[in-house]
């Protein structure tokens, strides 16, 4: 048969490509150029039969636009300068992944068993004899030294004079060309009931030619391996048959009293591998363990233990390298855990937190039944195994020593106390080596505000680098000012070299959304338009360096909730810092007597105030600190690796849910209300500023003309109309978030309730 082929390299996204000259050259070209390209379009076709479909280790030539072969050249070099089919364009076909197999596999049947799938190879390669008279012409004494010759050739899967198969079966028949044999009627049935074994013998050992290849996997080599073990005993069998056959020694009932014990040998395998279809690995192992289970004879059962013992050797060295090293060599994917190639590297960008379940998992297909009730076991164990490292194993590979007396009583129980030494090696390793409570206080006091130093000292250093555009922003200023704050409150902190800052590409509102898509959330909103002119306070954020395998308990995922809850309070701190410097210049206005003159306006200012500082204080106690300290309770009750983890992602995602960051409804109105509690504060700056410059003259001297422009400033209409759309529209907000968190409170959401109380603790807006 012949095919057009591409010839493809993954390597280099390359196609093989024929120059004019008849020399070969990779070409970097799209496939649908390559597709319609004669340059890079070859004929391949098998060497002898061209109506053969071409397999592996066919001889093949591969021709160019109908004309020339590939030929190979002394100097190692190849070219298109083949004239006709050679010895030099002739080429082999071998799998990628598979080791090839010797020539003499598919070319000579008698070594290999081949002949076993075709009568008529076997009739090609048998060498021609006279033709017999037919069996019933002679004595019946003459009949069964026939017949008995004939049987033993027929044990060993070679056809006789008289027991021959019928075409394209392994049966055997006494002359089966004619309708009706010849031979006495009580010698065939005492022949009858030997054939069988010899019908099963060859389907068996047509089986292990099929199954022993490389592409079958170790476990079914082994299991072939295994049986070619007991034919061998069998064969051993029919070696003294045919010796008491040659001392005359032996009549058909004899022989017939002999095989008995083969023959339910032979019949017991020959009934399993016709049970085993194409089942590979951990499957097939459970099939042998069924048997063995609904087996009642001791022989039987016998065998099919041998067969268990042997075909589980593979699969036991495989189970011994994860659990003592946590390590996967599993070409064939029989193991019941299957190794996806994820690198370290992609923590960094594991959002979805599923590294540690993706990069091991159960293959549940490869499973054996006597293995179920340990296979999370198993998986843990390894997986704590390949986090922990090179450490030596006290078990010094108990399950390959203990194989036989492990497979025979179904006992596994040693892989319990291999988990229970994995599990405790892995928790010391987060709690001491890895210190997870210093790096937690680390995060708590930076990412939560858990001390309010650090904002202050920051701040006061960094706001006027902060409010910059962000192109103007340098960036080793803003790092240095950081870590001078950061020595300044935590010099004894073990984790502060890992913490850096950075200007984010994205605002909170995009992370938000972002977060809300990548979980699932119902987003029923379209992606917040972006800001041009965005200022450093706005982009600022923190990251902390984390390294294997802390990574794991601090993934990406619960890093970037830190992220949001820092920058949510970062701006509501700033945001109350500036409310708080408009609060302390209204309160000097006290000395000059002023001060009844902006007395809504101071009110609309302690309501803003009152709502930032107490939803601060609300993230702060009621949902961070409450959620830390069961944290701590929690990871001191922890008695294995995913609780650990587990742990620490919930906080992250409780402090994120209960401080309603991530909450559509609620964050949309509290940004309103904040909206306008930031351009509120802005235009008591503007304000702010031109009353200084009344001040600037001898204020006693002037006191009386100082008076009357502030009175005609604040009695003025603009002034009187703006600052009743503040406390219009700041009252309507500050209404809508109550309403919200009264909905939330309805819905059970119980963690709102001390937001609520602090929020409108008169009750004046429900």
């Amino acid at each position: 048969m012949q095919s057009a082929v591409l010839i493809y390299n993954p390597g280099l996204q390359a196609y093989l490509c024929c120059q004019q000259n008849g020399e070969l050259k990779l070409e970097n070209i799209p496939y649908q150029e390559a597709s319609h390209s004669k340059a890079t379009k070859f004929m391949i076709q098998g060497t002898v039969n061209l109506k053969k479909a071409i397999t592996e280790n066919d001889d093949v030539v591969f021709k160019f636009n109908d004309a020339n072969y590939l030929i190979s050249e002394l100097s190692l070099f190849c070219s298109w300068n083949g004239p006709t089919i050679s010895q030099d364009s002739t080429w082999k076909l071998q799998r990628s992944n598979f080791p090839p197999l010797p020539d003499w596999f598919q070319q000579r049947p008698f070594i290999s068993l081949s002949y076993l799938q075709s009568s008529d190879q076997l009739t090609q390669c048998l060498v021609k004899q006279n033709e017999r008279k037919p069996i019933g012409s002679h004595s019946y004494q003459l009949q069964s030294i026939y017949l008995i010759e004939d049987l033993l050739y027929a044990m060993m899967s070679i056809e006789g004079q008289y027991i021959k198969k019928k075409n394209g079966s392994f049966e055997y028949q006494i002359e089966g060309h004619l309708e009706q044999s010849t031979c006495d009627l009580s010698l065939q049935q005492m022949v009858s009931k030997i054939l069988p074994m010899c019908s099963q013998h060859d389907f068996i050992e047509n089986y292990i030619q099929q199954k022993i290849k490389f592409e079958n996997g170790y476990i079914s080599q082994a299991f072939c391996s295994a049986i070619k073990e007991l034919m061998q005993k069998y064969l051993l069998m029919v070696n003294q048959l045919d010796y008491e056959f040659n001392q005359g020694e032996i009549t058909l009932q004899k022989f017939w009293y002999y095989t008995q014990p083969s023959i339910r040998i032979i019949n017991s395998i020959y009934v399993l591998i016709q049970s085993l279809s194409k089942q590979i690995g951990g499957t097939l192992l459970s099939t042998i363990t069924h048997f063995i289970n609904t087996s009642t004879d001791p022989q039987i059962v016998e065998v099919y233990s041998f067969l268990l013992q042997k075909s589980f050797l593979p699969y036991m060295k495989q189970l011994s390298n994860w659990i003592y090293y946590g390590r996967i060599d599993d070409p064939f994917e029989e193991f019941l855990v299957a190794e996806k190639k994820i690198q370290k590297s992609s923590l960094e960008t594991d959002y979805k937190n599923d590294f540690w379940d993706q990069r091991f998992a159960l293959r549940n297909s490869q499973i054996p039944k006597f293995l179920e009730k340990y296979q999370d076991i198993i998986l843990r164990t390894g997986k704590y195994i390949n986090v922990i490292g090179q450490k030596e194993s006290p078990f010094d590979n108990f399950l390959i020593k203990n194989q036989g007396h492990i497979v025979q009583n179904q006992d596994f129980s040693h892989l319990v106390s291999c988990f229970e030494w994995a599990n405790k090696e892995i928790i010391n390793l987060l709690f001491q080596k890895e210190n997870i409570h210093k790096r937690l206080k680390t995060i708590k006091t930076f990412f939560l505000f858990d001390s309010g130093d650090f904002f202050i000292h920051f701040i006061e250093a960094a706001e006027s680098e902060l409010v910059k555009d962000i192109r103007e922003i340098s960036k080793e200023k803003l790092e240095s000012l950081f870590d001078l704050a950061v020595r300044s409150i935590a010099s004894n902190d073990a984790y502060k070299d890992d913490l850096v800052c950075y200007i984010d590409q994205y605002t909170i509102s995009e992370q938000i959304y972002a977060i809300r898509n990548l979980r699932g959330i119902d987003i029923n909103e379209n992606k917040p338009p972006r800001n041009q002119k965005l200022k450093g306070i706005e982009l600022f954020t923190l990251d902390i360096k984390v390294e294997w395998p802390a990574n794991l308990i601090f993934s990406r995922a619960s890093l970037l909730n830190y992220q949001i809850l820092f920058r949510s309070l970062m701006s509501l701190n700033y945001l109350l810092k500036q409310l708080n410097e408009a609060w302390v210049f209204q309160k000097q206005l006290k000395d000059t007597g002023l001060h009844q003159k902006f007395l809504k306006q101071n009110f609309l200012l302690s309501r803003m105030q009152h709502l930032v500082k107490n939803y601060l204080y609300y993230v702060s106690y009621d949902v961070v600190e409450k959620n830390y300290t069961s944290l701590i309770q929690n990871l001191q009750n922890a008695d294995n690796f995913e609780e650990v983890k587990e742990q620490h992602m919930r906080f992250s995602e409780n402090c994120l849910k209960e401080s309603l960051i991530i909450d559509q409804d609620f964050w949309k109105i509290f940004n309103k209300c904040t909206n306008f509690c930031s351009q509120f504060s802005s235009q008591i700056q503007k304000q702010n500023s031109s009353l200084m410059s009344f001040f600037k003259d001898d204020f006693v001297s002037k006191k009386v003309q100082i008076n009357e422009k502030i009175t005609e400033l604040v009695s003025g209409k603009q002034f009187q109309t703006l600052y009743e759309t503040f406390i219009k529209n700041f009252d309507e907000a500050y209404r809508e978030l109550i309403k919200i968190i009264k909905i939330y409170i309805s819905q059970s959401k119980t963690y709102v309730v001390s937001l609520m109380i602090r929020l409108d603790y008169q009750f004046d807006y429900l």
